[in-house]
């Protein structure tokens, strides 16, 4: 099992241990454990208006992104993409910017 200390689901313990930690821990003892902070949950990604970062000795590229959480506020970060994720978004957004030619070519007609 993996799991990590905000996320039980991600920390790695024996299989043995947890079921032990499962079987002796009473109601009254789950229920007097301290709460852990909640992490936060995102609602989305939007790009910046920057130029993506090309890394030559990795191949990596790297674009500048807003993290919009559901409470309201956000981060910037980069999100970081080896040479395959480059090649896929590429492909990715040529479609995206035919079938919105296609559907413009639609609308006039």
């Amino acid at each position: 099992m993996t799991t990590t200390d905000q996320d039980s689901r991600t920390r790695r313990t024996t299989p043995s241990t947890a079921d032990d930690l499962a079987q002796s821990a009473t109601a009254p003892e789950a229920s007097e454990r301290p709460s852990r902070p909640t992490t936060p949950i995102v609602q989305g990604l939007a790009l910046l208006d920057k130029d993506p970062r090309y890394d030559r000795r990795t191949g990596h590229a790297a674009l500048l992104v807003d993290v919009c959480f559901l409470d309201g506020t956000k981060t910037t970060t980069k999100l970081e993409l080896d040479p395959g994720r480059v090649q896929l978004l590429n492909i990715q957004l040529e479609r995206s910017i035919a079938l919105r030619e296609a559907a413009r070519k639609e609308e006039s007609e």
